[in-house]
C-alpha cells in the first residue's frame, strides 16, 4: 500500500490518482489546552495519524493537516476562532478540491467540540447542495460510536496520542492524588494505553476507508440523495443544540451524544441513510433522546 501525500505530489501524479481513485482525506485539528499531560496540538497530531492510515487503506490522497478550527475550551494556550471565518474557508476548500477532480472528500476533525462539528458538517452540506462532489464530514468518533464516543484529554485521546507519539505523553505531570485540569471523560491515569489507542485508531481508519470507497463506487444517485439528507438531519440537530446553548446554561442542554444521535452515526457507517435521517429527526424533536 502506498501513501499519497498531496503536498509531495507532482501534477501528473495527482491527475493519475484523480483518474484512478478520486478520494481526498483532509485532517483537521487546532491549538488547544489538553490538560498538563498532553500537548496543545493533540487534535491535529491524532487526526493526521488516523488519516494517514485511512488514506493508505483507501488508496486515497492525504491532504496536509490544518490547525485552524472553530471554538475551544476555556483554558490557556487555546485558539478560539469564529465560525464566520472558518466556515466560508471550509466551503471554499471543499469546492476547490471538488473542482480539481476529487469525487469523494473526507474532512476528518480531531477537534470535535459542538461548534467545529457543526461548522465542518454544515460546510460539507453547503457544497454538496450545489456540487456533484460527495463529502463525508467526520469527527473522531462518528464511525466508531459502538467502541469510542470521544472525550477531551481523557483516556481516549490520551491513548490515541500514546499510540502515535508515546514521547508526548506525560502522565506524571500532575501528582497522582491531584486532578487533571480540563479533561472531559475518564481520567487516563491507569486506564489509557498505547494498545487501547491502537484499537481505536485502526477501527476509525478501517471504517473511513470502507465508507469512502462505498461512497465512490457503490452509491447510486438516489443513495447519494439519501446520504445528503441524513447529513442535513444531523446538521439540524447540531444547529438546534448550538442555539439552545446560546440561550441557556450549557448544563441545561442535552449532550449531542445521546442514544439517538450515536445510533444516527452508526446508521451512516452502515449505509442505512434513511434510518440515519429518522434517528436524527427523533433527536431533533427531543434533544434528550
Amino acid at each position: 500500500m502506498t501513501l499519497y501525500q498531496l503536498e509531495k505530489m507532482f501534477p501528473d501524479e495527482i491527475q493519475s490518482r484523480i483518474e484512478t481513485n478520486p478520494i481526498l482525506v483532509l485532517p483537521f485539528g487546532t491549538v488547544e489546552w489538553h490538560s498538563h499531560h498532553l500537548p496543545v496540538g493533540l487534535d491535529g497530531l491524532v487526526a493526521e495519524g488516523i488519516c494517514r492510515q485511512a488514506a493508505t487503506l483507501a488508496d486515497a490522497v492525504l491532504a496536509p493537516v490544518s490547525y485552524w478550527a472553530v471554538g475551544g475550551v476555556p483554558y490557556p494556550y487555546t485558539l478560539n476562532l469564529p465560525i464566520d471565518i472558518i466556515e466560508p474557508l471550509l466551503v471554499a476548500v471543499f469546492e476547490q478540491f471538488g473542482a480539481m477532480g476529487f469525487k469523494v472528500i473526507v474532512p476528518f476533525t480531531g477537534h470535535f467540540g459542538l461548534d467545529q462539528t457543526l461548522t465542518i458538517k454544515r460546510a460539507a452540506l453547503t457544497v454538496m447542495d450545489r456540487s456533484p462532489v460527495t463529502i463525508l464530514p467526520l469527527t473522531e468518533y462518528d464511525l466508531v460510536t459502538d467502541i469510542y464516543k470521544g472525550d477531551h484529554a481523557a483516556e481516549g485521546e490520551t491513548a490515541l496520542l500514546w499510540q502515535l507519539y508515546p514521547d508526548l505523553i506525560r502522565l506524571d505531570a500532575v501528582p497522582a492524588d491531584e486532578p487533571l485540569d480540563g479533561i472531559i471523560g475518564t481520567d487516563p491515569r491507569g486506564t489509557a494505553s498505547a494498545e487501547m489507542g491502537e484499537e481505536i485508531l485502526q477501527a476509525i481508519a478501517n471504517r473511513i476507508a470502507e465508507v469512502s470507497r462505498r461512497l465512490l463506487s457503490e452509491t447510486s444517485p438516489l443513495q447519494r440523495v439519501d446520504f445528503i439528507e441524513a447529513i442535513r438531519a444531523g446538521v439540524k440537530v447540531l444547529n438546534k443544540t448550538s442555539q439552545q446553548r446560546q440561550a441557556m446554561p450549557k448544563k441545561d442542554v442535552p449532550s449531542i451524544s445521546t442514544p439517538a444521535y450515536l445510533a444516527h452515526c452508526q446508521a451512516i457507517y452502515a449505509g442505512d441513510y434513511r434510518q440515519a435521517k429518522n434517528l436524527a429527526d427523533k433527536k431533533y424533536a427531543n434533544l434528550a433522546e
